[in-house]
């Protein structure tokens, strides 16, 4: 096979560039099943296009995580993930794989992990591959973008916190580079219990910043409402109704187990807001449940309103991102006011201010 030369062991890249490349490598598979080439062949001619490290290893490279692809369609086994390369356990159909590489099992992608959930749903659910393929890279590009908007909207806040995080040191250069050494503060006990306020003042501030942002950043890596609606609306687009396709992702998607409870009370005819009981603990499906409750009931659960629900979604959480930034930056003023300021005056002024008497005719 030809491959194109790249570099001994690529580093793994960041994920938001993993993201890209796994869209372009989607939509490339896609447009060759709709030339009418087997998942197969579609997934080494789609390798060939990709760099490939010089020694693979799980993991190492999306090269190679397609080859293995390739190899497991050829050969008809499930996917159980391209990074599943060490161990010798056996598919769900309790069919032994193929011998997999000497070495350490790369941790999961959750990029992969997600294209294996969405085929696997769809090939229950008798959808097309392509379609599926398509509609999954429309999704991961939509959540590039919008990691991108959040970082560019927390860009801001972030550095006004850096930035005051290091302003009590600045106080402790500036009376240094006038003349007062920060020894000069432990003379005396005063100095001493000025200087350890300081520290405490410091401590807590950095604390108290580090905290606002955290509470105002949306954790990564995790699976969101809108995900969920855009791997269900192909589902729906090859006639499965909503309570089949719930069904059909709680089978693929890992840790949605308790979904499939949910699935059976629908099956049963239990109302929507019992049904979804076991999994009201879960900030996830509690609002998923919340989003798809108005179309079950108006029997407008089809793929194009699924659809405009998820973009609809998306735009809510951007905005709640865009607010979230902004009352960080007003937040930033409570630490600087009541802990890092105090600080700059017990490291930077009250020296220069004890030098001062101190100091000789």
């Amino acid at each position: 096979m030809l491959r194109i030369p790249g570099p001994l062991c690529r580093p793994r890249a960041d994920p938001e560039k993993e993201t890209e490349e796994l869209v372009a490598v989607l939509r490339r598979w896609s447009a060759l099943l709709r030339a009418g080439l087997p998942a197969d062949r579609a997934w080494a001619e789609v390798a060939r296009t990709v760099p490939a490290c010089a020694r693979p290893r799980p993991g190492c490279c999306l090269h190679h995580r397609v080859r293995r692809r390739a190899a497991r369609e050829r050969l008809g086994l499930d996917a159980e993930g391209p990074c599943s390369d060490v161990g010798g356990s056996a598919d769900r159909a309790g069919r032994r794989p193929w011998r997999r590489l000497p070495g350490r099992a790369a941790p999961p992608d959750p990029g992969w992990e997600l294209v294996d959930t969405a085929l696997t749903a769809g090939r229950r659910a008798g959808a097309a591959p392509a379609a599926i393929a398509a509609r999954l890279a429309d999704t991961l590009e939509a959540a590039v973008d919008a990691a991108r908007a959040r970082r560019s909207a927390a860009a801001g806040p972030r550095a006004t916190a850096r930035l005051l995080q290091w302003l009590p040191m600045g106080g402790l250069g500036m009376a240094w580079l006038l003349g007062t050494s920060p020894a000069d503060l432990l003379t005396s006990p005063f100095g001493w219990i000025i200087g350890v306020l300081g520290l405490l003042f410091t401590l807590a501030g950095q604390a108290w910043t580090r905290l606002l942002v955290a509470r105002a950043t949306r954790p990564t890596g995790s699976i969101e409402p809108a995900v969920v609606l855009d791997l269900v609306a192909p589902l729906l687009a090859a006639g499965r109704s909503l309570t089949a396709a719930l069904d059909d992702l709680a089978r693929a998607l890992p840790d949605a187990h308790a979904l499939r409870a949910v699935t059976a009370l629908l099956r049963w005819g239990r109302p929507w807001e019992e049904a979804w009981e076991p999994v009201a603990q879960d900030p996830l499906w509690t609002e998923v449940a919340a989003w798809l409750r108005p179309l079950h009931r108006s029997g407008m659960a089809g793929a194009r309103a699924l659809t405009e629900t998820a973009a609809a979604v998306r735009q809510q959480s951007r905005r709640a991102d865009e607010r979230a930034a902004e009352e960080l930056a007003v937040r930033l003023v409570v630490p600087l006011s009541l802990c890092l300021l105090p600080a700059f005056v017990c490291w930077g002024v009250i020296p220069m201010v004890i030098a001062l008497l101190t100091a000789g005719p």
